[in-house]
């Protein structure tokens, strides 16, 4: 995804943004992904993604981790309840039961998306 490779060298991704292929309900949204030497202030660039735009959810930028990742923070908690093994699970029982929370979380991660795309990378020099 060019996107990211604008912050770093990537050297994986998952992207999961589209309706399901099978049922063709909406899902929600994901973006996972590990960079081999992120460039400096990535990791704030990716928090004011999450959190300055207006939006309808709220939402997890985590970078603790080797992958790093941005999805809604319901998800976040309710692996976190679940002791965190149950991802795919969680994510398939929100698109099969909450049509509405994955409208709504695509409408913010098309937000985030154009937020991203609209911060100049590296710093432009003034």
């Amino acid at each position: 995804m060019e996107l990211l490779a604008r912050f770093g060298e990537l050297a994986w991704f998952k992207l999961i943004s589209e309706p399901d292929p099978i049922h063709g309900y909406q899902q929600v949204p994901y973006l996972a992904w590990r960079y081999t030497s992120p460039e400096e202030r990535t990791t704030e660039i990716f928090e004011s993604a999450v959190t300055r735009p207006p939006m309808q959810l709220k939402w997890t930028f985590d970078p603790s981790a080797r992958n790093w990742f941005i999805t809604p923070s319901r998800v976040v908690r309710e692996l976190q309840e679940r002791g965190n093994s149950e991802f795919q699970k969680i994510m398939c029982e929100i698109k099969d039961e909450d049509h509405d929370f994955c409208v709504a979380a695509l409408h913010d991660f098309d937000i985030m998306i154009d937020f991203l795309e609209d911060i100049p990378f590296p710093a432009e020099d003034t």
